[in-house]
């Protein structure tokens, strides 16, 4: 299911978060009903270039996929965040 918007988010079998883009994908961590966020911080020293300067765009499109499945949502200083490339 996607979150409003054009970020499409779906769980994956690892226990991670898929966040899909025309952009690109990045993948965060889902831990049963939890999804680890990267703070700010964490996410302009972690993310792709091309995503730098999105945190707040994929923030609130996260926060209402989460609140629209019933998962929390948390802000972490060490999130995990990854790129996928096809």
């Amino acid at each position: 299911m996607s979150a409003p918007g054009d970020i499409e988010f779906r769980a994956r079998w690892r226990e991670e978060l898929e966040a899909i883009t025309a952009e690109g994908k990045l993948v965060f961590e889902l831990s049963g009903k939890q999804v680890y966020f990267p703070n700010e911080q964490r996410w302009r020293a972690k993310a792709p270039v091309w995503a730098r300067e999105q945190w707040q765009r994929y923030a609130d499109a996260c926060r209402a996929w989460c609140k629209q499945n019933n998962i929390r949502f948390s802000l972490e200083h060490d999130a995990h965040i990854e790129e996928e490339r096809a």
